[in-house]
């Protein structure tokens, strides 16, 4: 607690995505998995943590010295504030939460409304802010996108690509925005969550439920089996691969519902991917595992020898990478976002374009058949997941922290509003 500078209590809050009960046996998105892990780091140091998410119902409940909590919103919570009807059914209860449980900084993942929290706070963006709008294309979303998040003492960015991507939106919000104060942190992986013996184990166990012999070559797809994941392009390139050799199988972990949507219509990537797969899926080429807790995950790791990641969409950071990299496997990654901060062309892993099939079918026929290659590439990844442990994800954390705590003036603090409605 010494090096917190007398901090005690931290609160995350998710403001996507839902919570698990059981963390680490549920299966669980990314922005979920990262404060997670960063939760249980802190609890280890001796803070005080929460971690909260909103959901239908109230629950409470502990692990491994973290305190979680599931909010339930204010359904009556819309009300007018300075001239205009406001819905504060989320914001009202976190409000609540951080003001009642007396804590020292709030840390919000995905969720840019800091106003009345009555305590120092900072942002942690995991994703591309503003997705889906060019860069040409902030404008006016970027102004009221800032005039929230400048509120926060900090903005932190999971990767250089996030925190260009936040810099480009404040440049846009005008010269009325609130100051930032963008800060890149990257997450971490336990690179030795597995021994090397339970690693060999577990290799020579999953590949036995899969069926594979010991020249088979097994890639692996990790996530949400959605669209924006490049699924239909990896099915288009291992049918065609599959087509050429025999020794070739996929596996894949994951399901559209790793995702929780809000609106909008459905993804029909996974189906169209079993399509696409039917032939092999028949041949029992491919292996849909569906839902893998994270606690479950590190055994299809050892039992894989690449790790397929062809989003299109402009990923945020990739914990699958260096999960991938921990267990010394190489992986494929596109050009998307901050892959390539993590994949090193001919170093780590390959790059491919994003949404090309043929590209990604070249890349995977490449380590299919160079098996001195996919060791080379495993080797350096696995180094670069020792050089990337939580804790010094932690370590940097509480540098932002402290940060935070020195720099939140007097017009941060609360105007009364919760003294009316709390």
């Amino acid at each position: 607690m010494d090096r917190l500078g007398g901090m005690t209590r931290v609160l995350h809050f998710l403001g996507i995505g839902r919570l698990p009960k059981r963390p680490m046996d549920d299966a669980t998105g990314g922005t979920e998995r990262v404060a997670l892990e960063i939760a249980r780091v802190q609890a280890r140091r001796g803070v005080k943590v929460t971690v909260a998410c909103m959901a239908p119902e109230a629950w409470t409940g502990t692990w491994e010295g973290v305190q979680l909590r599931h909010l339930k919103p204010y359904p009556w919570a819309k009300v007018r504030y300075r001239g205009s009807l406001k819905d504060f059914r989320v914001h009202l209860p976190l409000i609540r939460c951080a003001r009642l449980g007396r804590f020292d900084i709030v840390h919000l993942h995905e969720y840019r409304f800091t106003r009345f929290l009555g305590r120092p706070s900072v942002v942690h963006f995991h994703n591309n802010p503003l997705d889906g709008l060019p860069d040409t294309g902030f404008g006016a979303a970027a102004g009221y996108f800032w005039m929230d998040l400048g509120k926060a003492q900090a903005q932190i960015a999971v990767s250089s690509f996030v925190g260009r991507r936040l810099q480009l939106s404040h440049e846009q919000a005008g010269p009325t925005a609130l100051p930032a104060n963008i800060v890149v942190n990257q997450s971490g992986v336990d690179a030795n969550v597995l021994s090397y013996a339970q690693q060999q184990e577990a290799r020579t166990r999953i590949r036995r439920e899969l069926g594979l012999k010991d020249s088979d070559v097994l890639f692996i797809f990790v996530g949400a089996v959605r669209s924006g994941k490049g699924v239909i392009q990896l099915a288009q390139a291992f049918t065609k691969l599959a087509a050429e050799h025999g020794n070739v199988h996929l596996a894949v972990a994951g399901s559209t519902k790793l995702w929780l949507d809000s609106q909008g219509p459905k993804d029909t990537g996974e189906q169209q991917a079993r399509a696409i797969l039917a032939e092999a899926l028949a041949q029992r080429r491919v292996s849909l595992l569906g839902l893998v807790a994270p606690a479950a995950l590190p055994p299809y790791y050892a039992a894989a020898d690449v790790l397929v990641m062809p989003s299109i969409f402009q990923e945020g950071f990739g914990l699958v990478i260096l999960e991938a990299f921990a267990a010394g496997i190489p992986v494929i990654g596109a050009r998307s976002g901050a892959v390539s901060e993590l994949v090193e062309e001919e170093r780590t892993g390959l790059l491919v374009d994003p949404g090309d099939a043929d590209s990604l079918h070249h890349a995977m026929h490449r380590l299919l058949l160079d098996h001195d290659l996919r060791q080379r590439l495993g080797a350096a990844g696995r180094q670069t997941a020792l050089n990337m442990p939580w804790e010094k994800t932690v370590d940097r954390l509480e540098k932002i922290y402290r940060g935070a705590m020195a720099s939140r003036s007097e017009a941060s603090r609360c105007d009364g509003f919760e003294e009316k409605y709390l």
